[in-house]
């Protein structure tokens, strides 16, 4: 329970240094989307009425069963809900021809069996299904209304009385119709837009002389007044005791119903006494486990507030990283090419010349070619993330947790893990170390008054969704269920620092992936080589056997005399050659090494004897065009083989594309620095 203890703390020291924050709930409180306000005055009249822009997130005041209610369980909310809750008339408007439309819009959804039902009965059923609506809707209002009543009567609030005499009145939905903000016409109660009125949930405002806070959901003397009111209900039942807390080890109420977390999916959950939730293993719930009411509000409300606040989540598990501080902690699964400048004139680190540049892509010949670009990314975003541990203390505990939700109702945690800062940051500066190759990206430009493509090269460790889609594809995982097993295996990777290895099934899916040109787009191929060159260097620096470790420079190594990598520099060399003829000749097509490249990292020797011959009318295009036919190049990787290494058609490892892609980088580093030198004459010349 150590991470329920993390967020409590967080909880705690974010109020108590005064950073609070509209998303941050306080206990019987939570975040909801909310559609309209209704503004009343203090003789409980209503004077306008609102549109939220979208839905705005408020928090609410609440229950403890209402936080939980789902499905046909009435459990109203304190103060602000839904329609159906909250007008007296609610069921008056409710019509058969209403229910028509709503079963038109919601029966081709997933789900809409009922709806579907619904189109198909005769009228006396549906009449049937509508009577059974009205009467739930009625005991909704009859549910809210004596709620409201009862608070009232043990605050000293004005607002509060104020809503209850409203709502009492039944003016509710009439009022909406005078203010044009629902209309009636053909039996069926319009929002004036797709929106279903009775979805809505109201939120309450109350205009009294002399005070300027009419919110009541962020109203503070209300917000205290309801946490003093649950508190004091639970003390005057008794059949209530309090239970030690798991968690805080204090004598507390316990929780009755413990909150969702994303969506209906709770995290946890003990009050199933007919399924196998505890059963088995516990005689009650209790025993199971028992938390505090005060601890639960706040950790669960916490744990929601950091999700949206900084959790990275895309429809794959959630994962969070957060300092009790609540400062800022960059997340291991965050792409890491968003922490770069929007420009990329703003990379100012200067390296070696001998380094590559961009590969595959032609870029403007006024870059100086002496800076490293790619190069430089990694700096930059090391760089950043040590400006996120100067503002951590040195023992300030980094939580680190992923979840997800194995069903629509159910949530569990699948990693948790704590690190002192410096761990933490050095286990994310080893992944950019041991994992960073250049990714392809592309952002768009303004080019004068048109907006372009620019295609980037950074050196970067690969994004995750990028690995993603280079071993699984865009189309291969509709339901999400392979990307949340692959994130759940790198999590540990980028965050266990330099001794979790990566899966070899991993490298090797992103090899064969790389190695077929022909399965995708040109982009995505270019892509997919960067990643399989990241994992495969990835997985040779983290290599359980000591002895096999082994470190590679992104630059092209001209003593490297590894089998694999000679051939790799060779096939880069047939392109080169093929790809340039072609160009001169105005030809668009894959060349013959492109083509052959799932073969050739099979068969090499064999496959390099198809495509040597295939380039010789290549090299003649060339040499009757006074142009350089590749030759010298070729014969320089050949004197480099050792012993019967060349003969040898053993299938080619990872290795065989980093000196095809290192090969790559520098034959286009070459041709920009030409074209750059070529320019600069000119200019001097001019």
């Amino acid at each position: 329970m150590s991470w329920m203890q993390k967020l409590y703390r967080t909880y705690e020291f974010v109020y108590k240094q005064g950073l609070t924050d509209e998303d941050l709930a306080l206990p019987f409180h939570m975040p909801k989307a909310v559609h309209l306000k209704v503004v009343l005055n203090d003789k409980a009249e209503l004077v306008r009425a609102e549109r939220f822009e979208g839905k705005k997130q408020v928090p609410i005041q609440v229950t403890e069963k209402s936080l939980n209610k789902a499905g046909s369980t009435i459990a109203p909310h304190a103060l602000h809900d839904s329609l159906q809750y909250i007008a007296k008339t609610a069921e008056k408007y409710l019509t058969i021809e209403y229910l028509t439309e709503v079963a038109k819009k919601k029966a081709p959804q997933k789900g809409g069996k009922k709806w579907q039902k619904f189109l198909s009965d005769s009228p006396q059923e549906k009449q049937q299904f509508l009577n059974k609506q009205k009467q739930e809707y009625k005991d909704c209002y009859i549910a809210y209304e004596k709620q409201l009543s009862e608070w009232e009567k043990a605050s000293t609030l004005p607002e509060i009385a104020v809503v209850l005499k409203y709502v009492q009145e039944g003016k509710l939905i009439d009022d909406l119709i005078k203010h044009s903000i629902f209309t009636f016409e053909g039996n069926i109660l319009f929002s004036g837009n797709s929106d279903d009125p009775f979805g809505f949930t109201i939120v309450w405002a109350v205009e009294i002389p002399d005070d300027l806070h009419a919110d009541l959901w962020s109203k503070p003397n209300i917000q205290r007044q309801w946490i003093q009111y649950q508190e004091s209900q639970s003390e005057q039942q008794d059949t209530k005791q309090k239970d030690l807390c798991y968690v805080s080890g204090e004598q507390d109420y316990s929780t009755e119903a413990y909150p969702k977390i994303d969506g209906n999916a709770k995290l946890v959950s003990a009050n199933d006494t007919d399924g196998l939730t505890f059963l088995g293993r516990f005689l009650s719930d209790k025993q199971a486990v028992s938390l505090g009411r005060d601890v639960s509000q706040k950790a669960f409300n916490t744990l929601k507030w950091l999700i949206k606040r900084q959790g990275i989540r895309k429809g794959e598990p959630i994962t969070v990283a957060w300092a009790i501080s609540s400062k800022e902690v960059p997340s291991p699964l965050q792409d890491t090419y968003t922490y770069l400048p929007e420009r990329i004139d703003d990379l100012d680190f200067s390296i070696a010349e001998d380094m590559p540049s961009m590969p595959f892509e032609c870029v403007p010949s006024r870059v100086d070619w002496t800076n490293n670009l790619g190069f430089q990314a990694a700096q930059i975003i090391k760089k950043k993330m040590h400006g996120y541990l100067a503002e951590l203390k040195q023992h300030e505990q980094i939580s680190l947790l992923m979840l997800d939700s194995a069903t629509p109702g159910r949530m569990a945690l699948i990693y948790y893990q704590e690190f002192l800062p410096t761990d933490y940051f050095a286990n994310l500066d080893a992944w950019i170390d041991d994992f960073a190759w250049y990714q392809r990206y592309s952002r768009e430009k303004q080019d004068g008054k048109k907006t372009v493509k620019h295609t980037e090269w950074p050196c970067l460790p690969p994004s995750p969704y990028a690995i993603f889609e280079t071993i699984y594809g865009k189309t291969a995982d509709k339901e999400g269920k392979i990307k949340k097993q692959l994130y759940t295996r790198l999590l540990p990777v980028i965050a266990g620092g330099s001794a979790v290895p990566i899966p070899y099934d991993l490298v090797v899916q992103s090899f064969q992936m790389a190695c077929n040109p022909s399965g995708s787009e040109y982009w995505e191929w270019e892509r997919n080589i960067g990643v399989a060159c990241a994992l495969y260097k990835g997985w040779c620096a983290r290599h359980h056997d000591l002895s096999q470790r082994r470190l590679y420079s992104m630059a092209l190594d001209k003593e490297n005399r590894s089998r694999d990598y000679l051939y790799g520099r060779l096939l880069a060399i047939a392109e080169n050659i093929e790809s340039y003829a072609l160009y001169l000749a105005e030809e668009k097509r894959a060349t013959t090494a492109e083509r052959y490249m799932q073969r050739f990292a099979e068969h090499p020797f064999a496959t390099w004897r198809n495509i040597e011959l295939a380039l010789k009318p290549y090299q003649d295009r060339l040499r009757n065009r006074g142009k350089d036919t590749g030759t010298q190049a070729i014969g320089e990787i050949m004197d480099l083989f050792q012993n019967e290494d060349f003969v040898c058609d053993d299938k080619l490892n990872g290795e065989f594309l980093l000196g095809y892609h290192c090969q790559k980088m520098e034959l286009t580093r070459q041709i920009a620095a030409r074209a750059a030198a070529k320019e600069k004459k000119t200019e001097t010349a001019e």
